[in-house]
């Protein structure tokens, strides 16, 4: 077995972060539309251009934009306490 070093482990595990959350948070969007759907347009597009960067291999930028998110989310549930929880 040939080890492919601590740069791709952490490329591979930076990539698995980004889709876990990807869908996490895609998921919450949808489940937030049905509450509030102003909230779930707010935060579409950043949700667009975060999956672009995941399709790209951009996975830092990847986590930086699902970060982002996931902070107007929560200020969004702080809002619309109706919202599912994160």
């Amino acid at each position: 077995m040939v080890d492919a070093g601590p740069a791709a482990r952490s490329a591979e595990i930076s990539r698995h972060q980004v889709a876990a959350l990807l869908q996490h948070l895609y998921r919450w969007t949808a489940a937030a539309a049905a509450v509030a759907p102003p909230v779930a347009a707010a935060l579409a597009p950043a949700l667009s251009v975060a999956v672009q960067f995941y399709e790209a291999g951009q996975y830092e930028a990847g986590l930086g934009q699902l970060s982002a998110i996931t902070s107007a989310a929560r200020q969004a549930r702080a809002a619309y306490p109706a919202l599912p929880p994160l």
